[in-house]
């Protein structure tokens, strides 16, 4: 018997439910268009402007014509500039022309990697909380996530290389790392990444290495497991210009892996996408290679080095509101308690109730329902402001 167009939709919406972190984005924004303004605290998003030289070239660009079909792995110059920026921060050479692509942003990096490597019988590890795109493309693939949960707020949700020993079978394809991570800002230490490696190389098993937020380490320097898999066909590793250089709306992204894997993934990309935006490319290339590149970097990273203060400062006498200090990212994940509230009860009380807009940590893990995730992205007296109205709501009870 056919199935309604009702019930069809009705399968699809439990098999991959919407967005968690758009679902509040959209119902802060209608707050907004009734006149009340909104604490922002829900988007990833650095409030930086993109660097100078990356518009005028991008403006240069589209000027000069390039806007038509590219190659499919994207500009030239621009998987140059994308090899150098991997070696220098993972210590692998990625062949360019063979080895590297340029997607529209990590998130098709990501369903690339999915729909290229995985399928029903293949297990993917991830470590939670996590980012919840990770689950929905393996979803989405046929292959099926095991959770492996972190350790709570006060070990910093690193990850335990003997747990995760444990869940590894001979059906785990792959599995998902991100340093320093989404939701919870840990950075892993380099012995932690030196046995996540040994075990992966060990079993045959693919390490996506998603490395989005590595310019933002607020102590020490971003180390890569890519460190540790220099001679593996098994290392995936993946960046986008939408946080270092506050690029979201550009959709540039990249992906590198070895040529032969590398040729399954760009088999993908020219079906989802065919290419990248070109001109859009060339001022991603400006901003790779900008001479004050690093002075931006070092600026828009004290910035969130001083909002971290701010919350540090602000949940140190609040007794509902555990959580450890980021070591990277621009987010925070505290363990709420308030009234018996759950993360989504306590996030609609607070955006309804006080114009705070907060994700709640279900989104990032069934195990973190009574967590919520805090960006750091907006300026500075977003901060101030957010941190005195939401720590001043959970001491008053």
């Amino acid at each position: 018997m056919r199935t309604t167009l009702s019930q069809e939709a009705n399968h699809f919406r439990r098999f991959l439910p919407a967005s968690g972190i758009r679902r509040i984005f959209d119902r802060a924004k209608e707050i907004e268009a009734s006149g009340c303004p909104v604490l922002h605290l829900e988007i990833g998003r650095p409030d930086y402007s993109q660097p100078f030289g990356a518009v005028q070239s991008a403006q240069e660009a589209m000027d000069a014509g390039l806007v038509h079909y590219i190659a499919n792995r994207g500009l030239p110059e621009l998987r140059e500039a994308m090899a150098e920026d991997i070696h220098a921060s993972a210590g692998i050479d990625f062949d360019p022309g063979t080895e590297i692509i340029v997607t529209t942003g990590a998130s098709e990096a990501l369903s690339m990697v999915a729909l290229a490597l995985l399928g029903p019988g293949d297990e993917v590890i991830i470590p939670e909380p996590a980012w919840s795109h990770y689950r929905a493309v393996v979803q989405m693939a046929g292959a099926t996530t095991v959770a492996l949960s972190l350790a709570g707020a006060g070990r910093g949700f690193v990850l335990d290389p003997e747990e995760l020993a444990k869940v590894i079978t001979d059906k785990t394809r792959m599995i998902v790392l991100n340093t320093p991570g989404n939701p919870s800002g840990a950075v892993q230490p380099p012995d932690v990444l030196r046995e996540v490696a040994r075990l992966a190389m060990k079993h045959g098993i693919f390490v996506f290495s998603d490395e989005v937020y590595k310019d933002f380490v607020y102590e020490g320097e971003h180390v890569s497991i890519g460190a540790f898999m220099a001679d593996s066909d098994r290392f995936i590793y993946v960046n986008s210009l939408s946080k270092s250089y506050a690029m979201t709306g550009w959709r540039i992204g990249y992906v590198a892996a070895r040529a032969e894997v590398s040729d399954a993934l760009n088999r993908i990309h020219q079906y989802l996408t065919v290419c990248g935006v070109a001109f859009a490319q060339k001022g991603a290339v400006q901003a790779l290679r900008g001479p004050r590149r690093q002075e931006y970097l070092a600026g828009m990273r004290k910035a969130f080095q001083d909002r971290r203060r701010i919350w540090q400062d602000a949940w140190a006498d609040c007794s509902g509101f555990q959580c450890a200090a980021p070591g990277g990212a621009f987010y925070l994940f505290p363990r709420i308690d308030y009234r018996d509230m759950n993360a989504r009860e306590f996030c609609n009380f607070m955006l309804d109730e006080h114009q705070v807009a907060m994700v709640p940590g279900d989104v990032f893990g069934d195990a973190y329902d009574h967590h919520v995730r805090i960006s750091f992205g907006r300026d500075l007296s977003t901060q101030e402001a957010a941190a005195e109205r939401l720590i001043g709501v959970i001491n008053a009870g």
